[in-house]
């Protein structure tokens, strides 16, 4: 009689879609305002119950997490220490492995029930900060929001008490959901960030029915299906890939794009399937295209669908795509001798904190086209992380005076993948064989997304040191030109692009007589990398 008293007491009573429901092994129940009881099967935090919900013993049988109204923090907003990846390279506010369940927000307004986290790449993590890492398959949630508000105000029109600015405007990759296993779907939940956005990106079936989306680019599912969903696109490439296979398949959506000029769906090529969609866009001549190199093979279609109220129809590709030669690499030279280049990668001092190493028996440096922003530019571009050229005067010849052009491959002009450490020196008065001169850095910084930070640099047997105060610089795009001079105990850097300019001087604490060249490459390769079109020194 007791433990039937005691099952008796241990439930919570609540509603969902007007139904009394009680909580127990098969429905745990969330709400803030309560304090946590496991015995009644009821938790304060969404993170308890999921916890919970990983060491039941069910035998196949699917859990419902019910989760009233209000603002569940995955990661405490207020802690100020950077969260740093477990293992691997992503940090993560919550691993779970888990099977068999469905999150069901309590309200028929997804807007009510947010599950958040505010942490992106260098703005409170190291890495790409993710909500999730779910291991298990039939994973389903509804009227559910999934935040990560690093680069989005929180605004909760439930009660303004609990909405919460944005760490930064620079963004940065900052994440929802990767994922591990099979059959996932979600119904009338939103997903919101900028960069990366990721719901629930990696499941072989990802199904999304009455959703909605918030992201810029690298962002969407690329096994997901798209069923009535309603997506607002900040920038131009909302999928990096998708899935080779099963591609992405949009059916009855809405979607307003902010992007000016065109909107491709891709950034490199991959299935895409759309029927019945309606396009918006402010920009009366915006053009939607699937990627800037569409493969046929990859059977993009469009089916009644509209832009602006008109009809719009991208043809599916069927012409062979011109030959992309791949990049000639340059035999490394590692071998400093006057009068000859230096032809390797380093990694410099500075880089220290950043887990990365030269490969030196790789190629570092290829002759290539560049990507994106660089499309249809050749010159020597990075093929690893760390690339390096040197030249090293003989004597009576050298340099004091040096111009580079450059293409970054990065069109927006952040310049780099991410703010780990990356950046661009390029060096005059040098001395290859101490690592001792002066020159010019830019480098991307948590601060901007759209530019970089330049400033004036010296080293001093591989230590650098800034010699000036860092800028902001727009200038980082197609076409800069940099312009290195020395003057009378001066260093002197002139930017130009586009017909603007930006100009650095600073005193040189150390003047020297060296004239040997150094330009190092910290950042990543691929899509940011930048090409050198050119190296003048006299």
């Amino acid at each position: 009689m007791m433990l039937v008293a005691l099952a008796a007491t241990a439930q919570t009573r609540f509603k969902y879609k007007g139904e009394q429901l009680q909580s127990g092994p098969g429905a745990l129940y969330v709400n803030d305002r309560m304090k946590t009881d496991k015995r009644r099967f009821t938790f304060r935090h969404v993170n308890e119950a999921l916890r919970f919900a990983e060491h039941q013993e069910r035998n196949g049988q699917t859990v419902c997490i019910y989760i009233e109204p209000s603002v569940y923090w995955l990661d405490n907003p207020d802690d100020p220490s950077v969260r740093r990846p477990v293992s691997g390279t992503v940090p993560f506010a919550m691993e779970v492995h888990l099977s068999d369940v469905a999150l069901i927000g309590l309200s028929d307004n997804p807007e009510d029930v947010v599950l958040a986290v505010n942490r992106g790449q260098t703005q409170g993590a190291d890495g790409n900060y993710t909500m999730f890492h779910w291991v298990g398959s039939r994973v389903k949630a509804e009227n559910v929001t999934f935040g990560n508000y690093c680069n989005v105000d929180l605004v909760y029109p439930r009660d303004s008490r609990r909405n919460r600015a944005r760490r930064k405007d620079a963004i940065v990759q900052a994440q929802i959901a990767i994922c591990q296993g099979d059959d996932f779907r979600f119904s009338r939940c939103r997903f919101i960030s900028r960069l990366n956005l990721c719901p629930f990106v990696g499941a072989m079936y990802t199904e999304f029915n009455d959703c909605y989306f918030e992201c810029t680019d690298d962002a969407l599912c690329g096994t997901g299906i798209y069923n009535r969903c309603r997506f607002t696109l900040f920038s131009s490439k909302p999928f990096y890939t998708t899935d080779e296979q099963v591609g992405a398949k949009f059916y009855d959506c809405d979607i307003h794009t902010l992007t000016h000029g065109t909107q491709y769906l891709t950034k490199q090529s991959g299935p895409v399937t759309m029927e019945r969609c309606r396009w918006t866009s402010d920009d009366p001549m915006l053009k939607i295209e699937w990627s800037k190199r569409p493969e046929p093979r990859h059977m993009c279609k469009m089916t009644d669908c509209m832009l602006n109220g008109q009809p719009l129809d991208v043809p599916t590709p069927t012409e062979p795509l011109p030959v992309l030669l791949p990049a000639l690499p340059l035999q490394p030279q590692p071998d400093i001798v006057t009068g000859r280049w230096t032809i390797d990668c380093h990694k410099p001092k500075d880089t220290a904190e950043y887990p990365w190493q030269p490969d030196v028996t790789k190629a570092a440096w290829g002759y290539a086209e560049g990507v994106d922003g660089a499309e249809g530019s050749w010159g020597l571009v990075q093929l690893q992380k760390g690339a390096r050229l040197m030249y090293t005067a003989k004597d009576g010849w050298g340099t004091r005076e040096a111009t580079v052009v450059l293409d970054p491959c990065k069109a927006p002009g952040q310049g780099f993948g991410s703010a780990t450490g990356q950046y661009l020196d390029i060096c005059i008065c040098f001395d290859t064989f101490t690592l001792t001169g002066y020159g010019v850095r830019f480098i991307r910084t948590p601060d901007y997304d759209h530019a970089v930070e330049v400033c004036l640099v010296e080293y001093q047997h591989g230590d650098i040191t800034h010699i000036s105060q860092s800028e902001r610089c727009d200038l980082f795009k197609r076409g800069c030109v940099v312009k290195l001079s020395e003057n009378d105990g001066s260093i002197m850097a002139e930017v130009c692009q586009g017909g603007k300019s930006q100009c650095l001087t600073a005193q040189m604490t150390h003047p020297n007589g060296f004239r040997g060249f150094h330009l190092q490459h910290t950042g990543s390769t691929g899509a940011s990398a930048t090409v050198i079109k050119s190296i003048s020194l006299k």
